[in-house]
């Protein structure tokens, strides 16, 4: 079983780094949420997508494809990534702790995408937040 360690304090610094030298130009990279390999599924590319409280949205009801047309290039060049990776791609909605709807998780694997419909062939799995956990843990688990 490979060592590791439980997460600590979050680490933004790599992002605000890239964005002040960037000077506000576009950028062309993408970031990973989570990175993991499975034993048996292979790599898995997770990334985590917040529902905030003030949307009219909830994480079982929230779909990239609802704003695809102000943020496509992000899950193509993900899907892309996965694509080379023959990795699984999965996109999880959820809300804050503590916020209205944060025992909503939604988690979609993406199999298809199309640059102008966007996601055009998925998997869905809805969870409470704590069914999620119990899921992701194992999954986790799994990958030591």
């Amino acid at each position: 079983m490979a060592l590791s360690k439980p997460l600590g304090k979050e680490d933004e610094s790599g992002f605000s780094f890239v964005k002040e030298i960037l000077q506000g130009d576009p950028t062309y990279g993408i970031n990973f949420d989570r990175l993991q390999k499975h034993p048996r599924y292979g790599y898995i590319i997770f990334e985590f997508l917040l529902c905030e409280e003030t949307q009219t949205v909830t994480p079982h009801s929230s779909h990239p494809n609802r704003y695809w047309h102000k943020n496509a290039q992000k899950f193509i060049s993900l899907f892309r990534v996965a694509n080379d990776l023959h990795a699984k791609l999965f996109l999880v909605n959820y809300a804050k702790a503590g916020t209205k709807h944060a025992d909503m998780v939604k988690v979609i694997m993406v199999l298809e995408t199309d640059i102008k419909k966007g996601i055009t062939k998925e998997e869905c799995k809805y969870f409470t937040r704590a069914a999620f956990s119990e899921w992701f843990r194992n999954l986790n688990k799994e990958c030591g």
